[in-house]
């Protein structure tokens, strides 16, 4: 099946999508929802595995499903005890149903095997396209507006909030071009969350992604210009961008970094306590009028990262001056 493009991205932005063909068979699910059906359901008629709650409809077609418009819309899953809320988009001949789950709790997500991450936080997006909808608006023009919103969410990493991967190779490539043509040096830290998978295994991963959010959190606060931007880099580690920051600086920063986190316990209201929770910091700085290339910042700042959980962790490793 050829997807519209601006459906490439569902399975990183709506984990439990669903889409169907004109005769409501299921052609693809998110990654979370593809995990608690199972992908045996590709192919399959909707009507075997989601009920339709809400609104209520005369009859279950593609037709009704194009009627429907920007209207909320809740399914409830055959197999567990689940409510997906969202909206159906139809494009193509095919219908898009852009949901999250329907939770009480933090023992109800746990028990039906659903991680936090699995949820992004785009209900706001969901809003603002209900009160954007108007009676003359084509489904062109829904496409073209859920494309742009898209493409801001696709930037944001899901759990934390911060920006994600894409958004820090984006950036990361455009500062250093700048840094290139004037005479601003450019630094960058890496930071990984020190025994990140002792906290997993001793707490599990709902406790972990709280720890990775109250970090991101934490990391937003010391780092303090504006210009300056926090990343999720991958899995428990993090990426600091700071144009026009020298080598003195980024040290300066790094310092507060491993300083701040190891003399303030993060509260994890997962565990109803606080928890000490330590970084390790490697730190890159291209100089002016150095020809520095992304993969020679990171890899730098990558083998000084190294240095520093070898040394002990909860401390910072710079590279020098000149990379």
């Amino acid at each position: 099946m050829t997807l519209a493009p601006s459906a490439q991205r569902f399975p990183e932005l709506f984990p439990f999508h669903l889409v169907v063909d004109h005769q409501l068979l299921i052609r693809q699910m998110g990654p979370a929802l593809s995990r608690l059906l199972g992908r045996e359901v590709i192919g399959a008629p909707l009507a075997d595995h989601v009920l339709w709650q809400r609104p209520l409809l005369d009859e279950l077609s593609f037709q009704a499903l194009e009627q429907l418009g920007s209207k909320l819309t809740v399914l409830q899953l055959q197999r567990l005890a689940l409510q997906l809320k969202g909206q159906v988009l139809v494009d193509n001949g095919h219908a898009f149903f852009l949901g999250n789950p329907v939770v009480q709790s933090l023992e109800h997500l746990s028990g039906l095997g659903i991680r936090l991450s699995d949820i992004p936080r785009h209900d706001a997006l969901a809003d603002a396209l209900v009160m954007l909808q108007t009676k003359d608006m084509t489904i062109a023009d829904l496409v073209q507006r859920r494309t742009r919103d898209l493409e801001q969410l696709a930037t944001r990493d899901a759990l934390t909030g911060v920006g994600n991967r894409l958004l820090f190779n984006r950036e990361l490539a455009s500062e250093l071009e700048q840094h290139q043509l004037s005479s601003q040096p450019l630094a960058l830290l890496l930071l990984d969350v020190d025994h990140f998978k002792r906290i997993n295994d001793s707490h599990g991963h709902l406790v972990g992604d709280a720890c990775l959010q109250a970090v991101a959190s934490q990391l937003q606060q010391l780092v303090s210009r504006s210009r300056d931007r926090v990343y999720r880099y991958g899995g428990e580690e993090f990426a600091v961008l700071l144009p026009g920051t020298d080598l003195a600086g980024a040290q300066q920063l790094a310092q507060r970094i491993v300083v701040g986190f190891a003399t303030t316990p993060l509260h994890l209201q997962e565990l109803d306590q606080q928890h000490q929770v330590t970084v390790s910091v490697g730190l890159a700085c291209a100089q002016p009028g150095e020809a520095t290339a992304g993969q020679s910042l990171l890899a730098l700042a990558d083998t000084a990262l190294y240095q520093a959980k070898n040394s002990g962790r909860s401390c910072f490793v710079s590279v020098g001056a000149r990379v």
